[in-house]
């Protein structure tokens, strides 16, 4: 109907068919490390104790090394089958092929930050104990600022594993999936206790797509009333109010310097809280 019959690539491993268990790379094409990290666990044949899917989500964007072809795949979540656009076909096979995973994994990378963060929907109480528990320092919720994305549409733990283009970020990415697996028992091992500060997105800074910026501050770091964020050839961005600034660059995005926080908590309950999730017992 539309030219090409496209869908996610997957592959099993592990003792068994009906995996619970996923991890998924390449939902933007220009993102390497979550690919390569996927990959890697494929080619070192790992002793698996349970099944796990690994799943490149986008192979066209990831042929073409570009985020994407028709559409953005993590803001078109549910998707649509009969869309002319790629992304929004393979949106809903990727939810299709992740039917019966209680958790998955889901990898990127950043212009923004060197460090890992988790991203967590306040909707899903099992991946916010899963985020607790790997090695970030950082566990978000974007709930309120993003539409049809990836974690919102499914029990997904997004994690951005560092700076794009850059082998640290193949490193951790590689490093947190062997840390997932074994916290759901997919592999023997423990996994060091963490201890992560815990924030919410709050509203998105808006830029000229057509000028340059300079970026002043750095993601993570609190940042006063008063503070000049950024400076472009159109004059310079300044607070208004404190906040903390997420996944915030020069480039990673075409229409916003990214995004302004607030600490939600330092401990998982206390974040909870604030994101308003009730006890999990």
């Amino acid at each position: 109907m539309f030219g090409e019959d496209i869908a996610p690539a997957s592959t099993v491993l592990g003792p068994g068919e009906d995996a619970e268990v996923a991890v998924v790379g390449g939902i933007h094409g220009d993102e390497p490390s979550g690919v390569r990290a996927v990959r890697r666990v494929i080619e070192s044949n790992p002793d698996l104790q349970r099944p796990v899917k690994l799943v490149v989500a986008n192979p066209p964007a990831v042929a073409s090394h570009r985020r994407y072809l028709d559409a953005d795949m993590n803001r078109v979540f549910p998707g649509d089958p009969t869309s002319p656009d790629r992304e929004r076909r393979l949106a809903a096979a990727l939810l299709k092929e992740i039917e019966g995973c209680g958790v998955v994994l889901s990898l990127h990378s950043t212009h923004s930050c060197d460090d890992p963060i988790a991203i967590v929907s306040r909707s899903h109480p099992s991946v916010q104990g899963l985020a607790a528990r790997l090695p970030v320092p950082h566990v978000v919720d974007p709930t309120p600022c993003v539409d049809g994305a990836f974690p919102v549409s499914a029990p997904v733990l997004s994690i951005e594993a560092g700076r794009q283009h850059t082998e640290e970020a193949t490193e951790n990415a590689t490093d947190i999936v062997e840390a997932f697996l074994r916290l759901v028992d997919a592999l023997p091992g423990t996994v060091p206790e963490a201890d992560p500060t815990y924030y919410t997105m709050t509203d998105a800074v808006s830029k000229r797509p057509d000028s340059d910026y300079d970026l002043l501050v750095d993601n993570f770091e609190p940042v006063e009333a008063g503070t000049t964020v950024a400076r472009s050839d159109d004059g310079a961005y300044v607070a208004d109010e404190p906040f903390v600034p997420v996944l915030m660059s020069e480039t990673g995005y075409d229409d916003i310097l990214g995004y302004r926080g607030e600490v939600a908590g330092e401990t998982l309950a206390a974040a909870r809280e604030a994101w308003g999730v009730p006890p999990v017992e």
